[in-house]
């Protein structure tokens, strides 16, 4: 018996629902957003209205577009469906901000990841009503309001570059049992002596890692050190709980988050050209294009799985799993076809969550 073959708008639809039960009318456009985004490869909704299969005149489609991205999307639906994706073992977080500019205007987001497939996992995030940094209170709304929506899931470390520092920030992330795997400014002062860190791993040589193995205070709290220098002569200081080796590994994967920028914006889904400022709508299209990521790279895994893909000498894929991913979906939704449709209905059927693969890419020896 032959199975119907659904159009991917269909089976798309179905395979959202149970995630996110909105209401069906926005249900519609959200899966055709996702659909038009992995086709053109954009998030500009003048364009999309073009791709997505939803019904009436040109106008008609873009009306429903705009009226959507003015939807405040629930944060938690988002996050627990993208955590479904990843063993219930415990998460590794990473703290990241990316930004751009529109004319005069900053687009600044805060964005919370997971440790992933050599991209991090999008999972909750904060519009910044200005450039630059974030503050500290902005960092701790953003994880507590993970932490309630996810109770259940234990978090073993929280990966930050070192813009994400300060004293109340890492009493936060203390008093909530989250170990820090920080990167440190040279100037940063520990101990009681108040004596820079740099001081305290002078000398270093290309390659080498130094350790203080007695903990001591940082911002507060008591933690472990440990410097190393890479080949361009940059020093990296680092503060962890644990082991060096292991956080200095896992600090290497902090470069995931820039991998995920990446596919959003340039080589993927061209994030930037968005004419979106406002942080409600901004948000709702991150939404939309972090779901399509995902489907991108559980499409890449499968097929990675199916036909192990060529390495380079230093262990990174000759090709992404989320870059074969969005090129596989791509081609079938753009070559329509019964036997294509099949394909998405089978693809799809790993995109409903609790069903992700997760393996572990060889880390990046670099760091920034």
């Amino acid at each position: 018996m032959k199975t119907r073959s659904r159009h991917p708008h269909e089976t798309l639809q179905t395979a959202l629902r149970s995630a996110f039960p909105i209401d069906a009318r926005r249900l519609e456009v959200l899966a055709a957003l996702i659909l038009a985004m992995v086709q053109a490869r954009s998030v500009v909704l003048y364009t999309l209205k073009t791709h997505g299969p939803l019904p009436g005149s040109l106008d008609t489609r873009y009306q429903r577009l705009r009226r959507f991205v003015r939807f405040e999307f629930p944060a938690q639906l988002f996050a627990r469906f993208a955590l479904s994706f990843l063993p219930d073992s415990e998460l590794h977080l990473i703290l990241d901000r990316t930004n751009w500019k529109l004319g005069k205007q900053d687009v600044n987001i805060l964005l919370l990841s997971a440790v992933w497939d050599g991209f991090s996992l999008p999972l909750m995030w904060a519009l910044l009503p200005h450039g630059g940094s974030s503050s500290q209170q902005v960092r701790e709304a953003l994880l507590s309001r993970f932490l309630q929506c996810c109770p259940e899931r234990h978090i073993g470390t929280l990966l930050a570059d070192r813009e994400f520092i300060g004293k109340s920030w890492f009493t936060y992330l203390h008093q909530h049992g989250i170990a820090p795997c920080i990167r440190l400014p040279a100037i940063t002062t520990i101990g009681t002596g108040k004596l820079p860190i740099w001081a305290c791993f002078k000398k270093l040589q290309t390659g080498e890692i130094r350790c203080r193995h007695r903990s001591v205070v940082v911002y507060g709290v008591p933690l472990r050190l440990c410097a190393t220098k890479n080949a361009a002569g940059e020093v990296l200081y680092l503060a962890y709980r644990g082991h060096a080796s292991v956080n200095l590994r896992r600090y290497a994967q902090r470069w995931q988050a820039e991998n995920l920028h990446s596919a959003l914006k340039t080589r993927g889904f061209n994030l930037e050209d968005t004419g979106l400022t406002q942080a409600e709508r901004v948000s709702t299209l991150l939404t939309c294009v972090s779901a399509a990521f995902i489907w991108a790279c559980v499409t890449g895994q499968l097929l990675a799985a199916k036909q192990p893909v060529k390495r380079k000498k230093h262990g990174h894929r000759m090709v992404s799993v989320f870059r074969m991913g969005l090129d596989h979906l791509q081609d079938l939704l753009l070559h329509p076809s019964p036997s294509a449709w099949q394909s998405v209905q089978r693809l799809l059927g790993r995109f409903e969550g609790k069903r992700g693969l997760s393996r572990s890419s060889p880390p990046s020896n670099t760091f920034a």
